[in-house]
Order: structure tokens, then sequence, then C-alpha cells
């Protein structure tokens, strides 16, 4: 295990200035199927939960990996209105040297600057409580949005590759590394 300490993720908690990362629970069931939808996953590997089961078994499998610290899934909160739901975040692989990070947003939390918030926090957080060379940030090469988090950075592209999405897409990935901030 790569983490610092003996903490639980299931409590881990992250505020920034405009946001509160908590881990997902099934309270969030309800917003993740409903805001996961076809535009917000056009550039992402998984697809929209076709049921409010799917979405139920994401959220099973996510407190198992925090249960187990292999992996810490939080729910995006906006401060500004009263929890309001504003998308994911995920740090995937803890058991690695190189974990990755994943985001998404719901449309109404887009363009304003919370998914670099938001990966900006995370990475702070493994920066004080995990051990690791670097995370890695896949994106799809046509998501200019998403690669603007990394680049905000200073991460620059070290690989590249097509990934075939369980629905058939094809990704043109770009692998940023994000380097410990310490």
């Amino acid at each position: 295990m790569v983490l610092r300490r003996d903490i639980c993720l299931l409590e881990a908690e992250i505020a920034t200035d405009r946001l509160i990362l908590r881990p997902t629970s099934f309270i969030d069931l309800d917003q993740i199927f409903s805001k996961f939808n076809e535009r917000v996953t056009r550039f992402m590997f998984p697809s929209p939960a076709r049921s409010s089961v799917e979405t139920a078994s994401f959220i099973a499998d996510s407190i198992d990996g925090m249960v187990n610290r292999t992996n810490l899934q939080l729910t995006i909160l906006r401060k500004e209105t009263p929890n309001q739901f504003a998308g994911c975040a995920g740090l995937h692989h803890l058991e690695s040297r190189t974990p990755e990070i994943g985001i998404w947003l719901a449309e109404d939390s887009q363009g304003l600057g919370l998914g670099l918030e938001a990966v900006e926090a995370v990475c702070s957080w493994a920066a004080d409580e995990i051990e690791f060379d670097y995370i890695k940030y896949p994106v799809d090469r046509a998501n200019g949005a998403s690669r603007h988090i990394p680049e905000s950075l200073g991460a620059e592209v070290e690989d590249e590759y097509d990934r075939i999405t369980p629905d058939g897409r094809t990704l043109n990935i770009v692998e940023y590394r994000i380097c410990p901030d310490r």
C-alpha cells in the first residue's frame, strides 16, 4: 500500500474555495445517473448507465475500492448553492506508484474552471497522502477543455494510444503525467 498513513478513504473530504469533494455514496445515485449522459461521456471511456441499477453497481464498486484503499472516488459539490452536484473525480490505482486521475462535470458545471480546481485539489491531497512518482491523466485528444487542465498544471503529453470503449468508440488518448508538488 502506498498511502502514507492509516486513513479511511470513506472519510476523505477535500475543500476548495468553491467546491467540496467527498466520497461518493448511494445518496449520489440519482444525480450521477441523470447527469452522466451521452454529452458528458462523449470523450470518455465509460458510457452512460442504461439504468439506475448500473449506477448503483458503479457506486458499490467505488465504495469497495475505498474500503480496500485502492481507489478514491469523490462526488464534487458546488458550495455556492447548497451542495449542488457538479460531477465526480476519481483517483484510481492507489496501490501503484502511478495512480490515474479521472474527472467529469455535469453540463451545468462545465466552463467555469471547476474541473481544474477539482483536479488541483485531488493532486494536492495525493501529494500529502500517498507516495507516487506521478499521476496519469489520460484524455481524448479532441477534448480541448479536459486537456487544458493538465496543461494548466504544467504537465506534458508523455504517451499516446488508442482505446476502444465498451460501446465501440475509438478514443485517441494523450496521457499526461502530473508530478507531485512537493
